[in-house]
Order: structure tokens, then sequence, then C-alpha cells
């Protein structure tokens, strides 16, 4: 590439690095200490969010929570003392409306991880992770990727923070992984 091309992936570094020195990292403790406070963990989002939720439950797993994938068959009911994490860039899915209301029914716990704390559903919710990406903000990346990056990003930070936080390395979490594969 010459001078002055466009380089992709340099656009994206800089947007991730924009967005992540923004990051309140009281909220991710906050929302770090609601998730080892509760007894089951349960992770949803739609679309993809939804996938950075799903990777994130894997990781949790690896770190010996009990976590759960809403929607799966094998997900149990949810109900007193757990957490629902939700993931939603604008907070407005009817579907993950209907899991805070059913959550809230059993007695569990409901976090949000959103680009907005105005949302309908953060009114909704016990706790909100906010990751600052302004609402049509200047990002060169198409539709949402720059919150599911961010999203993923922040996610793995949350992993990090629980490995020091627990004292558990890289290989403790190694011995939880998939062998049948």
């Amino acid at each position: 590439m010459g001078p002055g091309a466009f380089d992709p992936l340099t656009e994206i570094l800089s947007e991730l690095t924009s967005v992540a020195e923004k990051v309140d990292r009281a909220q991710m403790e906050r929302l770090l200490d609601a998730m080892r406070g509760a007894k089951r963990l349960f992770v949803a989002g739609i679309g993809r969010s939804g996938l950075m939720a799903r990777g994130l439950a894997m990781r949790l797993m690896h770190l010996q929570f009990e976590v759960y994938v809403v929607g799966e068959t094998t997900t149990p009911s949810i109900g007193k003392g757990d957490l629902l994490l939700l993931c939603s860039r604008y907070g407005k899915s009817r579907t993950l409306h209907a899991y805070v209301e059913k959550a809230h029914e059993a007695g569990a716990s409901v976090a949000l991880v959103t680009m907005t704390k105005k949302s309908s559903l953060a009114r909704r919710v016990d706790l909100v992770f906010t990751i600052p990406i302004a609402e049509g903000g200047r990002s060169r990346q198409p539709l949402g990727t720059i919150f599911e990056q961010s999203l993923l990003v922040a996610c793995d930070a949350l992993v990090l923070l629980a490995m020091r936080r627990l004292g558990i390395t890289e290989a403790d979490m190694a011995k939880q992984h998939a062998q049948l594969e």
C-alpha cells in the first residue's frame, strides 16, 4: 500500500482503541462482582451480539462458572440468585425484554452490556455495563460491527479480570476446555 492508501486493519484497531479508552472500568468491576455473586449465569443476545455472548459463556465455563446460553436445549430454568446477562447494542429487542420479565418473575437479577443506558431495556435491568459507542457514530465499518467487536473485547477483558481476581491461570482453564472435538 502506498502513502495515503486506505488500510482497513489500522482503521479497525484505531476505532477499537478509541472505544476501549472510554470504557468505565468501575462498571466492568461491578459486572464481574455481580457475576461472581450469582448462583448461576445465563447469557443471551440476538444476532452477532448473541454470538459474542456465546463466546463469553464459553470462557466463563473455562473459568468454572456455572453458565448457560439461553435457548439451548440443555439450559435449565432460571431462578432466585441467578444472573441473566444480556448483550444488546440498542436494547430494543422484544425477545430480550421478555427474558427480563421472566427472569425478574423468577427472582433472578439481570445485567445488560449495551452501547446506551438510555434504552427501555437498560431501564428494566439491575445493572448496566456500557460500551461507549455514540449512536450514529463515525465508524467506517458497516452496521453494528464496531459494537460487536468492542463487545467481544470487553467480554475478553472481563475474563482477564476474573482470571486475576480468582487466581485462575490459562493452564487451569485449559483443563475445562472441550476435548471431544
